[in-house]
Formats: structure tokens, sequence, C-alpha cells
């Protein structure tokens, strides 16, 4: 399969990293004997269960059971893919992974990406030398002085000053060793937006006479910028513009620094300014992150959560904040499952987070994000003051109506039924009704204004309904499963290289010694509630191959009609295991054999542009078979996933008495498949390391794995 990584790279990586190490970059572990332990990261503990063995090269956890290698703790701590954390730990040892697997045309893409994500580094770099060196610096150093800004925080979030002038960045980036113009580099700068272009095709410097922000990605990768003008230029904040290697939708402001801390984190502060974030950390507020010109997406929350189980809005207390708090309303309730929270923060007229801080110090802000509304509290106050009169006997039937089928989108078992509490008990209407009458209403009446303002600028977003999902058509019954031999799951390859800059000291200005990031003590635990779910199926942590999956499928959805059986798709939870039933079952309805056509069908879908950008994401292949292949792969992929999964499920309700007798016939089966399925998985992998040839295989695997396949 193009674009494998060789799995002798992967043992020769993993021999050269040191796992102690690995872990201790990112979670402060202590010497326990010959081991290291902390808290787990994973879980929510006081007494530490987290073990780090050097000697065997592997982490494990008492308290939940999470393990594995280097790669794999990469993986789970920095919430990304397989070839992103294999690419992370090789560039720490100096390792380049392979490219020899790779067509030319996804080597092109590859160095196409690398070079972006250079440039941005170089600009980067660029901009925090003029802080230093520039003549001009000092009108950039006042303003950081007056808002408090000390020379550390400076250096950590890689503060720069962009100089007045057209072609400052231009003239030192694009040009050679002769002065003459780098045409790939020039396009690079365009590709970027680094570069503004005019319509007779000249270009200038997008950022002039600002204070500078970059913007950088998990991997500390540098992939946009955000600036405040120094002068009266409009805006008064500008971002860089949607490029190949930046979706403002998908990132946010100071998430890289926050994991850089050292500590895992129990909750998200959503601002709206990157000075309130730079601030809210001077003050020890580590948790502190900024959207970027756009309302808080699914996709932030997403990411949010699968970091921390908390996160606060926080918004200034005017017209603009109450409506971005109602669209974050809109947005959370769709995604919020259970062991998540979401509270709502509002700000007196005329403040912001940066003065706040500076007033009440840490304690005071603190005490107002504890007095912070519940997400059940806020919908409630919310609707109430669209209603005359919310306790008179209309009102509270009108609260009813428009409540109703707002809570119906939450997808959390137990978060839902308290939802259905909260609301009865302020009504006085009977749950049950109150279910019957939110069933019966087609969609939510009551949204979001359709658009906000931020401190970055303005965008306008669609307020839209979420739609409940309903995964019927692909859901026919569990014991139609099928035990289809499975093939191996391609790793997509990315970025085959990080860039890394020096960061200066900012000496020529208040640099308080005594501040330091890593000393944050703060209690930093997942909360997890224990799962209460109905219909059998586990709760379960979303694979990120599930997002994959989608923006592949979308490219290949004829395999959707030849893969036979879906319903394992079922065991998953979550924002994308939801988009993915939903796309399936309309794919299924009105089969299409193109990325057009699927698209085409998911038009008038509610979540169309979620998936046209994950459509985008993904790295195309050369040639219809390839893709075809990659689709059935991570179903297969999936498929194996989920049958651990019901594997271990099921062990759980083993009687211990009556023993497998003890489960009912539906069950039985069920298991079978499962322990089928993972077996041959198991074989399978054996194959593929003794290089696809059967006969080197023990007699006993050979055997068992020629009965699987018949």
């Amino acid at each position: 399969m193009a674009g494998r990584i060789p799995q002798t790279f992967i043992d020769d990586l993993l021999s050269r990293v040191n796992i102690v190490d690995v872990v201790d970059s990112r979670i402060r572990l202590k010497k326990a004997g010959k081991n290291h332990s902390a808290c787990c990261p994973f879980h929510n503990e006081k007494t530490p269960s987290f073990t780090v063995a050097s000697d065997k090269q592997f982490y494990y956890c008492f308290g939940c059971g999470a393990k594995g290698n280097a790669v794999g703790f990469v993986m789970e701590y920095d919430n990304i893919d397989f070839p992103e954390a294999v690419t992370l730990l090789a560039d720490s040892v100096g390792m380049e992974v392979p490219k020899e697997d790779f067509s030319p045309f996804q080597q092109k893409q590859q160095q196409e990406r690398v070079n972006l994500y250079e440039l941005m580094g170089s600009a980067n770099a660029y901009y925090q030398q003029q802080l230093r060196f520039h003549e001009g610096k000092q009108a950039a150093v006042d303003y950081l002085k007056n808002r408090g800004l000390s020379g550390t925080a400076a250096k950590f979030f890689n503060i720069g000053y962009a100089p007045p002038g057209w072609d400052n960045l231009k003239n030192t980036i694009e040009l050679d060793s002769n002065n003459q113009v780098d045409d790939e580099k020039h396009k690079g700068l365009v590709d970027t937006g680094m570069l503004v272009v005019k319509d007779n095709g000249s270009t200038y410097d997008r950022f002039r006479n600002r204070i500078v922000f970059p913007i950088r990605d998990a991997r500390g990768r540098t992939i946009g910028f955000g600036a405040r003008t120094l002068g009266d230029d409009k805006p008064k904040y500008l971002n860089s513009p949607e490029t190949p290697i930046f979706n403002k939708g998908q990132e946010l402001y100071g998430l890289y620094e926050c994991r850089q801390i050292r500590q895992p984190l129990k909750r998200f502060l959503v601002v709206e300014g990157y000075m309130d974030v730079v601030a809210l950390h001077e003050f020890g507020l580590h948790y502190a992150v900024a959207t970027l010109g756009t309302a808080t997406s699914p996709t932030h929350l997403q990411k949010m959560f699968k970091i921390a189980p908390e996160v606060i809005f926080c918004f200034d207390g005017d017209s603009a904040g109450r409506k971005a708090a109602k669209r974050g309303l809109e947005q959370s309730l769709p995604i919020l499952e259970d062991g998540q929270q979401i509270r709502f923060m509002f700000l007196p007229d005329g403040e912001d987070p940066d003065t706040i801080i500076r007033k009440e110090g840490k304690e005071g802000f603190e005490q107002r994000i504890n007095n912070a509304l519940g997400i059940g509290e806020y919908l409630m106050r919310q609707l109430k003051e669209d209603i005359e009169d919310p306790e008179g006997m209309e009102g509270r039937a009108r609260l009813a109506k428009l409540a109703g089928p707002m809570i119906m989108q939450v997808p959390g078992i137990a978060l839902k039924s308290l939802f259905w509490q909260k609301l009865a008990e302020t009504t006085q209407i009977d749950v049950s009704d109150l279910k019957a009458m939110a069933e019966a209403q087609p969609k939510p009446t009551y949204q979001a204004n359709p658009a906000h303002e931020t401190k970055h600028g303005s965008q306008k977003t669609a307020a839209r309904p979420a739609t409940s999902h309903d995964p019927s058509s692909i859901m026919q019954s569990t014991s139609a499963l099928r035990s289809t031999a499975p093939a191996s799951t391609a790793n997509h390859q990315q970025d085959a290289s990080l860039s890394h800059h020096e960061t200066h000291d900012y000496s020529h200005y208040e640099n308080d010694a005594s501040y330091q990031y890593d000393d944050y003590e703060a209690d930093h635990e997942h909360s997890q509630q224990p799962n209460d779910r109905e219909h059998r199926i586990a709760e379960i942590k979303e694979p990120i191959i599930v997002s994959q999956t989608i923006s592949i499928l979308l490219h290949a959805p004829q395999v959707i009609q030849r893969y036979g059986d879906l319903s394992f798709l079922l065991e998953f939870n979550g924002h994308y295991s939801r988009l993915l039933l939903n796309m399936i079952q309309k794919l299924q309805v009105s089969p299409q054999n193109s990325l057009l056509d699927a698209l085409g069908i998911l038009t008038n879908d509610p979540d169309y542009q979620s998936y046209r950008e994950l459509s985008q994401h993904h790295n195309k292949k050369e040639g219809h078979l390839e893709q075809e292949q990659a689709a059935n792969d991570c179903l297969n992929n999936l498929r194996i996933r989920a049958a651990k999964q019901i594997k271990k499920r099921i062990l759980g309700q083993l009687d211990n008495k009556h023993g497998f007798s003890s489960l009912d016939s539906e069950d039985q089966q069920l298991f079978r498949w499962a322990e089928r399925l993972t077996e041959l998985d198991l074989l399978s992998t054996k194959l593929q390391n003794c290089g696809g040839k059967l006969q080197d295989l023990s007699e006993g695997d050979q055997k068992r794995y020629q009965e699987l396949m018949s």
C-alpha cells in the first residue's frame, strides 16, 4: 500500500527514543523504583497508578488499563494519528520517515506542504527579530509593556512585530542570495496569505505596523498569524486567510501553548482575543484559548473535549457577547456527551478577561469561573428571555415547546435525562409528556443569531438546527454481521519534517525572571462519569480513523454499496461517528460513484459544510482502485475495533455461574462473530509480519487461518 510506513523503520525509531523522556516532556514523572510513575493523564485519579517502564519501553495504567509504547502515548496524549506521531518522534531524534513507498504525486503534495510550514516558520522568526532589532520597535514594545506583558510571556507565545512598509517580509524571504525572486517561495507566500495579490498581479505584505501573534498547530508549527494594529488601521485585528495548512474553523489560538505546561488539563476557557489568552496565561490560568475570528464550531469543541472534560465560554456582557453565547449554546448541544461539561461566563459591560484579571487577580477571576452558569441553567434562562410570562401557564407551555427539541439533540444519555428532569421541574409538566411533545416537532424552533462578532473580526455563519441521525437503515440486525477477512489498514503518511526556529529572550524590555510556565501545579485531572448507556452499546473514545473514513469514503462512495453489512459502526459514539452513520444512510438510499455526486446528495444536509471540509482534507490518491482500497482498509479497521469492543462488553456481561450459556442467543452469535474476527486479525498480522507467506506460519496457525478464511 502506497504511503505505508515500513515496520522496520518503526522498530528502529522505538529503539532510539526513550519513552521516559517522551512521557516526561508532557507530564511530570517521578522515580518509583526502577520505573517512573504519575497520575494518569487519561482518566481521573489522585493517587498515581500510571507507570512507565524504561526497561520495557512501555507505559501502563493500573487504573484505566491504558497501555502502549512511545508512539501510542504520543497519539493518545497529543490527539494525533499514527503517521503524525511517528513523524514527530522521528524528528525528535533526527530521523527521516522513508518516502520511497510514496507515489510521485504523494511526494509532491507532501513536499509542497512541508515548504509552506517552513515559510511560515521563517516568517515567524522574522517578526520576532523585528521586535528585537527594528528601529521602529519602540511602539510595539511600549504597547506590550502597557498591557502588562512580560518578556517571558512574549517569548512563550513567540509574539513578534510587523514593521510599517509594503514589502519588508516579501523582500526578506522571497529574494535569493543574488537578490532575485525565488518563484517557489513567492508562490508559497501567496498561498499562505502572507502576501496579498492586487488586481494588476503585484503583491504586498499582508501584515504592516502590527503586533503579530503566531498561530501554531498541535505540533508547534506556525500555520497562520493574528495581528493587532498599532495605529488606526482597520480592521483592528487581522487574521491570516484560509490556506492549505490553516483552517480557522478547526484551530484555536493558545491550544499548543496550553499543552506545553506538562500537566493534564481539566478545563478550557474560551475567550475572544489574543491578548486575553496571553494575559490569562500571565496570571497562571494556563487553559485559555481563543477562536480565530469565527464562532466556536463543533470541531473546536470536539478538539477540546478530546483533551479535557470541561469547556467554559467567556463572553463580554454586551449584545455581541450574548449573541455569541446563543451561538455557543446551539453548537454545544448536539455534541455534548456524558462526562462532558459546558458552562457560560459573562463579564460586565466594557470589560474583557484581560482587564478583569488585572483588576481582580487570579483568585477573583477564578471565582467568576466557578460561578459560571451550567449549560442547563443557561438554556432555561435564555429561553425564558423570549417568553413574556415564563412563570404563567401559557409561558411554561411555551418554554416546554422551545426547550424540548433542543434537549432532543443532546447525545449523552445521562445528560439528556437530567435536562428532561430540569425542564419538568421548571414547567411542572411530566417528563413523558415533554418527550412526546418534542418528538412531535420536526426540528428545533429556537436558533441562535446567525452571526457574531469577535475581537478578531467578524464572520457570518448560518445558524442551523441539528438533525437526529437515524441509523436504522444500516442496522438490520446484529445477527447478520459478516465474518469477512480484514485487510490491513493503510497508514497515510503526512508531513515528513518539522520546522524549528530559535526563540529570543526579549531582554530589551521587562522580563520577570521568576515567572516560569512549568511551575503550574494546579490539579489538572480529567473527570469521567460512569456511563449508563441504553441499547447495550458501550461508550468508547472516538478513534481518529472515523473522520478519516468519512473523507476517504466521500472520494470512493461506491464502496458503501459493495462492503456489505455496516452495522458494526453503531459501536462507535461521537460527533464524527454520527456524521459517518448519517452519510452512509443517505448514500445507501441514493448510491453514488464520485465525490461530486456524493456531496450533491449531502448538499441539503445540515452538516454539509463538515462533509465538504473533510473531503478537502483527504490526500487524494492516484487511481480509482487505490481510493477504493483505502476506503475498504478504513472500514476493516473500524470493524476490527468494533469486534474488540463487542467482545470486551459481552465478556463483562457473563454470569460467573452459568458462563456463556447465560447469554441470550443474539449475544452468543455476536460474540462468536467478534471472536472469529479478532482471531483472524491476529493471524493476518502474523502473516503480514512474515512477508505474506502462509508456509512461514506454524502448522497450527496455518490450519486455523484456512479455517477462518473458508
